[in-house]
């Protein structure tokens, strides 16, 4: 298996060539094998941009089609107009909020027993039994 080198080697572009003109001149390397190597490199760059280009030419209709049903599918979406709320609601939604400022500062005990007032003489009463027991 192999082994990971500790550190990897930083050559600028000017360091690599003047690196390989060194291995050519002590025989390391044959010109030949960096000519070739040098033309694999341009004809996989080659290769990869036709590939590219297919890709992107198979891709383009997808695509129109996904940005056109999206635009279809925003314009169908639109947001709904909330209902007023009527003018029961409102009163009894006004009376819940006073009922529940009314018992947050009393004990368990005190809030049982305004529970109780409540079933039996609604919020109002409710709210004035919990104001006379905090005070």
């Amino acid at each position: 298996m192999r082994r990971k080198t500790k550190k990897a080697l930083r050559l600028s572009a000017e360091h690599a060539a003047a690196a390989l003109q060194l291995l050519i001149e002590d025989g390391k390397v044959a010109v030949g094998d960096v000519t070739r190597a040098l033309q694999r490199r341009e004809q996989l760059i080659r290769d990869l941009r036709t590939r590219l280009s297919a890709l992107e030419a198979a891709a383009r209709p997808a695509a129109r089609r996904l940005a056109k049903a999206s635009r279809r599918a925003a314009k169908r979406i639109r947001p709904q107009a909330r209902r007023a709320l009527t003018r029961a609601q409102k009163v009894a939604r006004q009376a819940q909020g006073r009922y529940l400022a009314a018992i947050r500062g009393l004990s368990k005990e005190a809030r049982a027993k305004v529970q109780a007032v409540r079933k039996s003489a609604g919020v109002a009463a409710a709210i004035k039994a919990a104001r006379s027991l905090s005070a």
